[in-house]
């Protein structure tokens, strides 16, 4: 979350009703945090208490576990409601992001969503691309498999939630990333002591910077089709304190629901390798496999450009030492050519220049089942006076 000009100071109450999900054939997680202390903290005696070889065994047994779990869901589609809400000082929501889209995932891991519902936020720029990407990444994840290697693990004790028995381990990163595109997890995760797979997260998206802060989310997971723990519900109510006093109170509610065998092959070919005609074929290449009947979200697309010719910076912005990042929306064709952009964040004598190098942008065509298909994302641009 990006930090708003004037500083706001909010009171704390509760304000969430945390709602279970009614899943099929599994065990549930519930939504309301438990211990098995009269301090509500985790034991680490008696049978809590384990050899650094016991742990070492469950670290690599549930980030194995994690492993396979990220490859389960890349056969599923599912749908997230994301809502995200400014608070003001009488608790009254002052603003608002809410982003109802359907998810699936190619071989390879890579999130597409298609977008349902998507009023127009009111909450300006205080929702930054790091904020999106969070959404579908720490957020519900926590540990992506591709990176578990980049983290420490801490086993701080066990805990019970409902009729779990659960590991609790404290995650931090090895070394911090650098760039805030780059996201990581720091925080606390819960395993089950009997599947090995991780049930609960709590914590945020890091790095953060001086003006960007992400608050605390905790995430609860559900057994889906009696196998894996996905995420169905996380929430947060926290104060983001910025370097310059301001004082932002932020609310998010986060559901995962409709789990469902409906993976479908996604590829990235080279322009010379889409083969006339594809654009017509509508048979599935797999079971579920559909071409969408619009564009595909792709999210932040500046690492999937073949060509991103960086912006001039204009003579206005210099003179002013202007320094800043601009956004703009682009929306890719078949070919992998940009067909419009629009710049959607960002000082108005930057914008024109993000846009025009946007429109130079090229990218490989994204094909899924078989039809190249258009894909719709956002482009960033950081302008520095230098």
């Amino acid at each position: 979350m990006k930090s708003v000009i004037a500083p706001l100071k909010f009171v704390l109450y509760l304000s969430l009703l945390v709602t279970a999900l009614a899943v099929t054939g599994g065990r549930v997680l519930g939504q309301q945090p438990g211990s098995s202390n009269a301090t509500g903290q985790p034991v680490n005696n008696g049978s809590a208490a384990l050899s650094q070889a016991q742990i070492d065994n469950v670290i690599r047994a549930f980030t194995a576990k994690e492993t396979e779990f990220r490859r389960a869901l890349n056969l599923y589609a599912f749908k997230r409601d994301a809502l995200v809400q400014q608070i003001g000082m009488g608790g009254q929501v002052i603003g608002e992001y809410h982003r109802v889209s359907d998810f699936t995932f190619d071989d390879q891991g890579t999130r597409y969503e298609k977008i349902n519902f998507f009023p127009m936020s009111t909450m300006g720029s205080i929702i930054t691309p790091e904020d999106i990407e969070d959404l579908g990444g720490v957020n519900a994840f926590a540990l992506e498999a591709g990176k578990i290697a980049q983290y420490n693990f801490k086993y701080v004790g066990k805990e019970r939630i409902d009729e779990l028995d659960l590991y609790v381990f404290d995650v931090a990163p090895k070394v911090m990333p650098k760039r805030t595109l780059d996201r990581l997890f720091v925080g606390r995760i819960w395993v089950d002591d009997r599947d090995l797979q991780i049930v609960k997260s709590k914590g945020k998206g890091v790095p953060e910077t001086k003006e960007n802060k992400f608050p605390i989310v905790e995430t609860y997971r559900e057994q889906i089709d009696g196998k894996f723990w996905f995420p169905t519900y996380a929430y947060a109510d926290d104060d983001l304190i910025f370097d310059n006093g301001t004082d932002l109170r932020i609310r998010l509610r986060v559901k995962y629901s409709d789990f469902k065998v409906g993976h479908g092959k996604v590829t990235i070919t080279e322009i010379e390798e889409v083969k006339p005609g594809l654009e017509k074929e509508t048979t599935p290449s797999s079971p579920g496999a559909q071409r969408p009947a619009g564009p595909v979200e792709g999210g932040i697309l500046n690492s999937k450009a073949i060509e991103l010719p960086a912006p001039v910076y204009p003579a206005e912005a210099r003179k002013v030492h202007a320094s800043e990042q601009v956004q703009v929306k682009v929306l890719v064709d078949e070919t992998g050519r940009v067909m419009t952009a629009d710049a959607i964040f960002g000082p108005e004598m930057l914008r024109m220049a993000a846009i025009d190098a946007a429109r130079k942008a090229r990218f490989a065509p994204l094909v899924i089942a078989g039809s190249a298909v258009k894909v719709s994302g956002i482009l960033t641009y950081d302008f520095k006076d230098e």
